[in-house]
Formats: structure tokens, sequence, C-alpha cells
């Protein structure tokens, strides 16, 4: 399941283009059989046209259906299941990461050094602050037990996030849970139950796409779980 639908969404915009292309000349056969079927005379020959025409709808519904089934699977179920699905991480956008939010006069004021800061932590980590960033728990915290997620998913165009955890030395992201609403400071929507990993440094990130299914650079950030 886990490649048919990386598959779907990989090739989505050629699928459907396939299934119009079908459509297109299951119609212009459809107009052709019905033409056909108003000249025919003969019994024989408008049984034939009415078997064209038959088949001409019949392809016409499996291609709606096939379009239906690739809308579901893509839309619906890569959102309510993301572990399903193993998105690719995106490249850092640099115009995206480059940008410091603008303050109005005398509400913060930026030094040279922390604009620098600021600026060399979203490129390492992805993390844009007041964004895409996560408030608990905190890069290098020791966590145990059932932890609460708490963060910010707060972007132009906000599609879908979701956010999962991987432990140091493997290659596999394992999803924890995912979600469509803008958050802001406040609970992402599960907890994370650490209480059967085995104790050690963890990473955990948030994966972001906007509505058109581009992928923002992960918000990634590193904890140590410990025994309880």
């Amino acid at each position: 399941m886990r490649e048919l639908l990386r598959f779907l969404t990989t090739y989505e915009k050629g699928i459907y283009i396939v299934l119009a292309v079908i459509a297109f000349f299951s119609i212009q056969r459809l107009v052709s059989a019905w033409c056909e079927k108003k000249k025919a005379y003969y019994g024989l020959e408008r049984e034939i046209t009415q078997v064209k025409i038959r088949s001409a709808f019949a392809i016409l519904a499996l291609v709606g259906l096939l379009g239906l089934t690739e809308f579901m699977l893509v839309t619906v179920v890569g959102v309510r299941f993301p572990g399903l699905m193993v998105l690719q991480t995106a490249t850092p956008n640099l115009i995206m990461t480059a940008t410091i939010p603008i303050t109005r006069e005398g509400d913060m004021e930026v030094t040279p050094q922390g604009y620098e800061l600021t600026q060399t932590s979203i490129a390492v980590t992805g993390c844009i602050p007041g964004q895409l960033e996560w408030i608990s728990p905190k890069p290098e915290e020791e966590i145990s037990g059932a932890v609460e997620l708490k963060g910010t998913v707060n972007i132009t165009n906000q599609g879908f996030y979701k956010y999962e955890y991987q432990q140091q030395g493997k290659e596999e992201w394992i999803p924890i849970a995912a979600g469509s609403r803008i958050v802001i400071n406040d609970t992402l929507g599960g907890k994370w139950n650490t209480e059967q990993l085995t104790p050690g440094v963890y990473y955990l990130r948030l994966v972001v796409s906007d509505n058109q299914n581009k992928l923002l650079k992960p918000c990634t950030i590193m904890v140590r779980v410990i025994s309880p």
C-alpha cells in the first residue's frame, strides 16, 4: 500500500492526463456511434451502434471511477494515514528560509548578531519562528513517558502537516499523527508515547506542505528519551 500511494502521488498529474485522453477519445467514439445510430435503417446496424454506445459509456464510467479513486487515495487517505506514505524531504526554499518576519518599529529590535543566529537556526533545523517550530519538547530536552507535543504550524496557503520521529542511527521516520488546522503555540493534536522506546537520542520533525502539495523543509529537533 505504501508503494502504491507513493506511485499515485508522484505521477498524479500524469495519471489525470492519461485518463483525460482516454475520456476524450471515448466521447468521440460515443458521438460517432450516436450519429451512426440515427442514420441506421436496419435492425442489425442499430444493434451494432448500440453496442458501441454502451461500450463508450462503460469506458467513460470506468475513467470517472479511476479518477475519483486517484483523488480519494492521494488527498484523503494520504492525509488521514500519513504512515502509509513516505514524503520526500523538499529542497530548501532559499527565499523562504532567508526571510525574517518584519516587525513594526518599536516592537522588537533585531541586532546583526541576532539576525545571523536566526538565519543559522533556520538553515540548520528548518524551523521558522512564528511559522513552523516546536514549542514542547525543547531541543535536547530529556523526556520520558507520554509526551504532549506542542508547536506552531502557520504557513501561507497551508495544506497539511504530519509529525514523526526517528531514532539516531536509523533511516526510517515513524509517523506519530497528522493534521491540517493552523496551530499557534498549542497542542499539535496527539501525544508521543516513549515508554516502549529504547532510551537514547531521537529526532522529532514537522513535515508541512502547502495547498499545492509543495513541501517545506521539515522543522527538526533532537531530544533524549530516558527511562521513567
